[in-house]
């Protein structure tokens, strides 16, 4: 069935030299026209290439025009065109910007490919890159990874970050490349990387020295001579563990290698320096390659109840950067001498009580130095390489997973982590408060938490939330016990006997009280969907099933007999807290109206795919079609979603934070670029491209009698889930239902812009198509249909339509601009004729997001000229 041809003349004034353009629209006349090639799935890289390149210029052609100073804050000043596989920005002007977006574009060429061939391994693609001189960096091909030599191999090198390689400039370098992921097809039954896990728990101790001039002055005890000296110690303890998961029931029956790079680097600064020059630095580094792994186990039954296989999880787990008993010496200090070889200031590794901060008197209020304590922070950075290689019985090495993060990284503030809140003095203040009593100001006098310590210290009594208090060793002089060295603590206070001599003859004396608090970061980044993990926002979720019931994630801190969880008690070895898959977590099933993200969007199908209840409902195709049908299976790059064929829109109404959330991409113009409605632009493109429909056959997706709709329609195949006729049905032209769709799609064409769609795609606004089918009755999440069986009426139908061409003109300086519509993918001729009866082919031109434009310069006196295009096979 063709297009019924149109006929469009415009007469131009005579001083646009009395042009004629006549626009006329053609698709071939005869019905037996050959069907477009498909693309070659025997070359892997052409495929992948070429299908990425088509979907790349479309979509950042469309997302420039539809916002363009966010596509420039996006992509970076320096991007102002759109971009294809061969310039895909990655760091521009100094800024990081290759974004989820791109990637999932990337990843579903990939996943594209892999559906069109039954291998049992992924397609892999690597990046290559290209410095620019002024320093910026692009992706500008891919290498296709059939095989490796093994876990040495050099494709596994380190990476780099990347502006260490827009640095050191080259072309189409083979490097690595932290936060730039591999191109790796999606695969039902593989093992993944799951969840990287990182704690670190800071130990400070506070003590405190008291002095005095004398032991029995003659005038009485006189508190204002005392002087009060402090110390901090600090120790930090950093632990990391990678965790790898068989998702699926069954063991995974190959041979598999797991290798593991990873650095970190451990600062500690303060405010006597800068974050460049800090007070103590350590890198660690760690290369591990596992022994093989023979038949990893599956998680079995017990993953749809929560509790999988504990086998099914590998963890690698390590000891990181570490910080021994160190204190503080503070440039501020008075009359300390910093050791031979240290600056001011500076961290010392001691494990005794070493020196002093200050010597302020108790109350005093004009001590030029008083307790200074300066602004600490942690520092931490992470870069972790992991790959996955399966070694198969002819002895070929095949990379299954790859993933290469700059980060996670972490740090916290010090401080605020060690102070405690105002909760009333002296009885329940805790020894961490930093606010000063009346008339002792920073930074001369004391601090209440400083106060509640030396009471502590005297009355043996500890407040509840700042732990025990078992006899400090360092304190021996004071006595043997808690008891002994409280009392003698506090007779270094007191008048003394009835004499008014004191019964503690020391001049200078450690409270025995030494309160430690542990600041505990607990940092994770865990996959959703297992195959959606090669980006930090994919697994840098701040959306958990619950945030109540599981471990608090980020700073906390800790006092003594307070549980601090280790990093291998958290959620290393078990299901992943982030897991949400149809149905949500089965470990955090939601509170009756809790209103967390995970329990109002269990069965949102807007975002998932439904009835996939674990990985092991994937149901992706394997193997060449003969038709377009099966393109709703391909996973889609996002979680728990195919390609999306169906009409409601989770962005609508401007309403992003769902899908923010769901992706983890904090840019809301890059979120939306990847959101679920997209597809309907892709889809129009990929028809395109992989259409085995003779252009011949096609509709025009513009059609306006009803009777052509119900013609197409009549033979589909549609879905049903009405009492007793639950299954597939066989859509017939005469039914109510075939009409209600015609109409529906009559209906929804009205009420776009002009009346015309301008991509194929732009039918799957139709609700009647696919939720609000009116074969289906009724949408009980707990009772749905697949995601197929949602979708089966646009599948068949979209290899059916294209987008009947439009033209118009537009003058320009010196000569005119000829635009026509069509659809992307699909070549146009562009023909000229004098007379409308004998026609010139003068070029071949494909749309890009639904049209082209030709610019014409016609010569003085030169003839009246009609054109059109011609929809070629």
């Amino acid at each position: 069935m063709g297009f019924q041809p149109t006929h469009r003349k415009i007469r131009f004034g005579r001083h646009a030299r009395s042009w004629l353009l006549g626009l006329c629209v053609w698709s071939l006349l005869i019905s037996t026209a050959p069907a477009r090639p498909i693309l070659d799935a025997s070359d892997p890289l052409c495929f992948f290439t070429t299908v990425a390149d088509q979907m790349l210029r479309s979509s950042t052609a469309q997302w420039s025009t539809q916002n363009y100073p966010a596509y420039t804050n996006t992509f970076g000043a320096e991007t102002t065109s759109p971009f294809s596989i061969t310039n895909i920005p990655v760091l521009i002007g100094g800024q990081f910007v290759y974004s989820p977006a791109v990637n999932r574009l990337l990843q579903l060429a990939a996943n594209l490919y892999d559906a069109t061939t039954n291998s049992p391994y992924p397609s892999v693609f690597r990046p290559l890159f290209t410095a620019t001189s002024a320093g910026d960096l692009y992706i500008t091909g891919y290498t296709n990874v059939p095989s490796v030599t093994g876990a040495t191999d050099l494709v596994f090198s380190t990476p780099f970050d990347p502006a260490i390689v827009a640095a050191a400039g080259g072309t189409n370098v083979p490097v690595n490349v932290y936060g730039v992921p591999w191109i790796i097809g999606a695969k039902k039954g593989l093992p993944n990387f799951n969840e990287f896990a990182m704690e670190n728990t800071l130990a400070v101790t506070r003590r405190l020295q008291v002095t005095r001039p004398a032991i029995n002055p003659p005038n009485g005890v006189n508190l204002s001579t005392f002087n009060t000296n402090q110390m901090y110690l600090m120790s930090l303890n950093t632990s990391i563990g990678v965790e790898l998961w068989n998702s699926y029931v069954s063991n995974y029956s190959g041979t598999i290698l797991v290798g593991v790079n990873e650095t970190a680097l451990l600062a500690i600064t303060d405010d006597d320096r800068n974050v460049q020059n800090p007070l103590f630095m350590q890198i660690f580094t760690t290369n591990f390659i596992s022994a093989p792994v023979i038949s990893w186990p599956g998680s079995g039954a017990g993953l749809a109840s929560g509790s999988p296989n504990t086998s099914s999880f590998k963890v690698a787990n390590f000891t990181g950067p570490t910080l021994t008993n160190s204190v503080y010496r503070s440039s501020y200090a008075n009359g300390e001498e910093v050791p031979t070889g240290l600056t001011a200031p500076c961290l010392i590794p001691t494990n005794y009580f070493f020196g002093y901060l200050g010597t302020p008197a108790l109350f005093e209020t004009n001590s030029p130095n008083g307790f200074y304590f300066p602004q600490f922070g942690v520092l931490l950075t992470n870069r972790l390489q992991v790959f996955m290689l399966d070694f198969n019985s002819n002895g070929v090495y095949h990379v299954i997973d790859y993933v290469s993060f700059g980060g996670p990284n972490g740090g916290f503030n010090v401080n605020a982590s060690l102070a405690d809140a105002d909760t009333g003095f002296p009885a329940t203040y805790g020894v961490w408060n930093t606010n000063y009593p009346s008339g002792s100001f920073a930074p001369a006098g004391v601090t209440y938490g400083v106060l509640s310590q030396i009471l502590t210290s005297k009355n043996g009594s500890v407040p509840a939330e700042d732990g025990t208090w078992t006899s400090d060793p360092d304190a021996i002089e004071l006595g043997n016990n808690v008891a002994q060295q409280a009392a003698s603590f506090s007779a270094f206070f007191s008048p003394g006997n009835k004499f008014g001599k004191t019964t503690n003859l020391l001049l200078s004396v450690q409270a025995p009280y030494a309160p430690t608090r542990y600041i505990v970061q607990y940092l994770t980044w865990q996959a959703n969907d297992p195959l959606v993990h090669y980006l930090a926002s994919d697994i840098d979720s701040t959306v958990s099933p619950n945030t109540v019931r599981i471990p608090q994630i980020g700073v906390n801190h800790y006092n003594p007999g307070e549980v601090v969880m280790p990093l291998t008690g958290l959620n290393l070895g078990r299901l992943n807290d982030n897991y949400m898959p149809w149905g949500g977590n089965p470990n955090y099933h939601p509170f009756a109206g809790e209103q967390t993200f995970a329990a109002t969007n269990e069965y949102n199908l807007e975002i998932k795919d439904p009835l996939l209840w674990q990985p092991d409902f994937w149901d992706f195709p394997t193997a060449p079609y003969t038709t377009l049908n099966w393109i709703g299976r391909v996973h889609r790059g996002t979680p728990w979603q195919t390609i999306y064929l169906k009409a409601d829109d989770v962005t609508a109404n401007g309403n992003y934070v769902p899908w923010q959330d769901w992706t983890g991409n904090g840019n809301v113009f890059d979120a939306t670029n990847s959101a679920p409605v997209q597809d309907w632009y892709l889809a129009s493109l990929l028809t395109g491209l992989l259409n085995p429909t003779p252009v011949g056959q096609m509709v025009s997706v513009n059609n306006t009698n009803t009777n052509v709709w119900l013609g197409l329609l009549n033979g589909l195949t549609a879905w049903t889930n009405s009492a007793g006729t639950s299954g597939s049905v066989v859509i017939s032209s005469d039914s109510p239902q075939a009409a209600a769709i015609a109409n529906a799609i009559q209906s929804t064409l009205l009420g776009v812009p002009g009346q015309s769609f301008n991509y194929v795609g732009g039918i799957l606004a139709t609700e009647q198509l696919t939720e609000q089918s009116p074969f289906l009755n009724g949408l009980d999440p707990l009772a749905q249909i697949s995601d197929e069986a949602y979708e089966i009426i646009p599948s068949q139908l979209l290899s059916l339509l294209c987008v009947g061409s439009a033209g118009a003109v537009v003058q320009t300086n010196g000569g005119w601009v000829v635009q026509f519509s069509g659809s992307d993918g699909y070549a146009y001729a562009l023909q000229s004729s004098a007379n409308l009866v004998n026609w010139i082919t003068i070029g071949t031109n494909y749309p890009v997001q639904g049209s082209f434009s030709v610019q014409i310069y016609p010569a003085s006196g030169s003839q009246n000229q009609f054109y059109r295009s011609v929809l070629l096979p």
